[in-house]
């Protein structure tokens, strides 16, 4: 049976594209600093040409470049996305194709949004224990600027295409403890594409979510570390999916958490990525401030209403994620 399965590495894409808090100010009427201070956002990116196959392929890419031999050794490729080249066939198809990875893996997607990659990962670990596999790739990949209708100040604000690519093996240097997941469909329409409305375009009801969020994930945080046998003391970090500063603020001050500052908030660096927010920010946070020893709450939630969270645990060695 494969055993110690963890985290070995991370590796993240943005588009060229960027878009200023000031450029959206200036679009939109609003306050440089409401953008800055409120949503978190600085800069934005965005890709006119390269749809979410592309971005999948180029934060692989980065990942084959650090492990070579790993393009003849995954058995496993996993894509988390809602913003699809196509309906069908499955975007980790083809990306397998691109990437000239094995025809033997098992490559599949998951259709999830801002809880994709907490979900993915337990759904990575879990395959790879019972089939015994010993190296597995998780992609999650956005462009939700195609998506956005550009002149929706509420979405345009906020959102970021971007990918990561996160490796998955036996030398694995951060490894995830019980998972917590949760459901609420009756909120389904808050943050939705459907083509009978909006002209299509992804419509979200921010204040639904914001109240969803500050009311249910807090108390999910102090639940997993239950769960795992942990205090909210025990917990170095909090990296949560990147929804907004005023969210992430806003769920710290409702955790009665000691020193908020624990609470990782990367929005004013990428803006929401989605389902590559967890991924982007524990690569982040491990460049600066990794080290053996550490617990992490990572929690995803959003669209559906979806959420999940895990704590993490790393080794020695864990600032080269």
């Amino acid at each position: 049976m494969t055993k110690n399965i963890g985290i070995e590495a991370i590796e993240y894409y943005l588009p060229d594209k960027v878009t200023t808090s000031k450029e959206l100010s200036e679009l939109f009427d609003y306050d440089v600093g409401f953008i800055e201070d409120k949503i978190g956002v600085k800069n934005l990116y965005s890709s006119d040409s390269d749809g979410t196959t592309q971005l999948a392929v180029k934060a692989l890419d980065k990942v084959l470049e650090r492990f070579p031999n790993l393009r003849s050794e995954i058995e496993l490729l996993v894509v988390c996305t809602q913003t699809p080249n196509y309906q069908l066939p499955q975007t980790s198809s083809q990306v397998q194709n691109i990437c000239k990875l094995p025809n033997s893996i098992m490559a599949i997607d998951l259709n999830l949004g801002c809880s994709g990659f907490v979900y993915g990962l337990s759904i990575v670990e879990s395959i790879m224990k019972n089939l015994d596999f010993k190296k597995a790739v998780l992609i999650t990949a956005e462009t939700y600027s195609h998506i956005i209708n550009q002149e929706d100040r509420n979405t345009r604000c906020l959102f970021s295409d971007a990918s990561a690519a996160t490796l998955v093996s036996t030398k694995g240097k951060i490894f995830s403890g019980k998972y917590r997941f949760g459901s609420d469909g009756s909120f389904f329409d808050k943050l939705i594409v459907n083509p009978a409305i909006n002209n299509g375009y992804l419509y979200m009801d921010g204040r639904a979510i914001y109240n969803f969020t500050s009311s249910t994930i807090a108390d999910e945080i102090r639940k997993i570390c239950i769960d795992n046998n942990n205090i909210l003391d025990d917990i170095d970090y909090f990296v949560l999916h990147q929804a907004s500063s005023y969210v992430i603020k806003s769920i710290a001050k409702r955790s009665n958490v000691r020193n908020e500052d624990r609470f990782i908030d990367y929005l004013d660096i990428f803006g929401n990525t989605v389902s590559s927010s967890i991924p982007i920010a524990l690569k982040k946070l491990m460049n600066e401030k990794g080290r053996g020893g550490l617990k992490l709450a990572i929690s995803g939630f959003g669209v559906g209403l979806s959420w999940g969270s895990t704590i993490l645990e790393t080794i020695k060695g864990v600032e080269n994620v």
